[in-house]
């Protein structure tokens, strides 16, 4: 991925990416509207940025890739997502889900394992026996009816 930190905005104009990020943060419940709502006090205590980082990047100033790593992690907008709206990536430097199955390609094409996607998924450590026993459970008895009798006698104690 070419990283492009330096760019400046040429033509001095506010950038496309503005206006939908504040959108974004807005809807995420940061009230940008005026000064003295808080709401970019809050974001810069949920993000760990500076108050002027804060106002530079709502004022579209040119902005970093740390900078835009930091709103990712405080605010939960995918840095994909971040980095492609603020022209530092493009959308071929990542393998995003595609639009009709919601999911991850699989680069070798093989199927994962359950160790694989509780790895991916960011299961605990003490937690990955459990689900890898329950995914391939849920591999092996996966009828669709209903009808598994695995979940009736754990429940029943």
């Amino acid at each position: 991925m070419r990283r492009r930190d330096n760019d400046q905005e040429s033509s001095g104009e506010r950038p496309t990416w503005l206006p939908w990020l504040i959108g974004v943060l807005t809807d995420k419940g940061y009230d940008l509207g005026s000064g003295r709502t808080g709401g970019r006090a809050q974001l810069a205590q949920d993000t760990g940025l500076s108050g002027g980082i804060i106002t530079r990047l709502l004022a579209g100033e040119p902005v970093s890739y740390e900078t835009l790593l930091a709103v990712s992690r405080g605010t939960g907008i995918p840095i994909a997502e971040l980095l492609i709206r603020t022209g530092k990536a493009s959308e071929d430097d990542f393998s995003l889900p595609g639009p009709e199955s919601g999911q991850f390609e699989v680069s070798s094409g093989k199927r994962l394992t359950p160790e694989e996607v509780a790895e991916a998924a960011g299961v605990p450590e003490d937690d990955r026996p459990w689900f890898t026993t329950m995914v391939r459970r849920m591999r092996r008895g996966n009828t669709g009816d209903g009808s598994s009798s695995a979940g009736g006698a754990a429940a029943e104690g």
